[in-house]
């Protein structure tokens, strides 16, 4: 099979490259999916540089979210068959012909879900399903300010949001990508790059601020949403595309009764040291059936912004890091790389 592989360290152009490797062979607990659509995210670039919060074990394959169909399972395994579409949930392995992982990454999905979509719901969606439900706990009725809102997780947490009967407002940068979250169902839109949101966000409210705030930027679009927060507002920091990771001043929080909370995916794939995926499977089940829930109602409409082959692996990054694609960028595994 042909595979994206990173031997060591560095920047995705100068250190992921595509090689030929050996099929993987299914041992017990195993299985084999025969990829065919895999995200592209940030998170990757962070990975593939060995900034990320763990660092994969050398050499490994980009991308934990995958979407593909059975070609082999081992020994004991009972969660999938031989021929089941399946979202994975894994350690890496996406950006390959064939993925071997655990069965417990595995979650069943119907052959009608577009591959694609389906690698945007496994990790996209689920991070921001989780982050607004399980941290959050949005209510209907509340204001919730998402930024990022034109990028995959940003634009789940708009759809998300509504789908909860938040009134949702949305940030971004640019014309194309405020249209983009008002195409999936921002209430309010605020192009961040013509306007304060600060500002934008209480005459919106009327001084009330956002109740909560999806923050997937970081640097100073947090310490600026600490000062548009309702009273008992909840902080959810995501990650840090913006490069920065702020020092959220405890004063802040003091006057208005702020929470500030993460929610981090990854410790729900073992990822946290001490820590086994099989500590945390029933969490992210309910997780996953919460957004398959929604995405069967209509609720969610997960945009592809653009599909690239394993060989433009570096030109989907590029497009990502450049915020060049509004929505999900993924990559499609072709015969050729089986």
């Amino acid at each position: 099979m042909r595979a994206i592989v990173v031997r060591e360290f560095g920047h995705y152009r100068e250190k992921a490259h595509l090689e030929n490797l050996p099929n993987p062979v299914a041992g017990p607990g195993e299985v084999v999916v025969r990829n065919t659509a895999t995200g592209i995210s940030f998170a990757a670039s962070l990975n593939i540089a060995g900034k990320y919060q763990r660092k994969p074990p050398l050499p490994f394959i980009p991308s934990p979210e995958t979407a593909g169909v059975v070609h082999e399972i081992g020994e004991g395994v009972t969660r999938v068959q031989v021929g089941d579409a399946v979202m994975i949930s894994g350690d890496g392995g996406g950006c390959a012909g064939y993925n071997l992982v655990q069965d417990i990454c595995c979650h069943k999905i119907p052959h009608s879900i577009d591959p694609a979509v389906a690698a945007a719901l496994v990790l996209s969606y689920t991070t921001s399903y989780g982050a607004l439900t399980r941290r959050a706990s949005l209510q209907a009725g509340e204001t919730l300010l998402v930024h990022g809102a034109a990028g995959a997780v940003g634009m789940a947490a708009v759809e998300i949001g509504k789908a909860m009967g938040a009134t949702v407002i949305a940030v971004a940068g640019g014309e194309a990508h405020c249209l983009s979250a008002r195409r999936h169902g921002a209430d309010f839109v605020i192009d961040h790059r013509k306007e304060d949101f600060r500002d934008k966000v209480l005459e919106i409210t009327e001084g009330r601020g956002a109740n909560v705030v999806y923050d997937s930027i970081g640097g100073d679009v947090t310490l600026a949403s600490l000062r548009c927060m309702a009273w008992e507002g909840r902080l959810l920091t995501i990650g840090y595309a913006s490069g920065t990771i702020p020092d959220i001043p405890a004063n802040r929080l003091l006057l208005k009764n702020i929470s500030a909370m993460g929610f981090n995916i990854g410790h729900f794939f073992g990822w946290t040291p001490g820590t086994k995926r099989e500590d945390f499977i029933d969490d992210l089940d309910d997780m996953i059936r919460g957004v398959l829930d929604l995405y069967d109602k209509g609720a969610l409409n997960p945009e592809i912004g653009k599909r690239y082959s394993l060989e433009q692996f570096h030109e989907a990054m590029d497009a990502v890091i450049d915020r060049k694609v509004d929505g999900k960028c993924v990559v499609i595994l072709g015969e050729d790389d089986y």
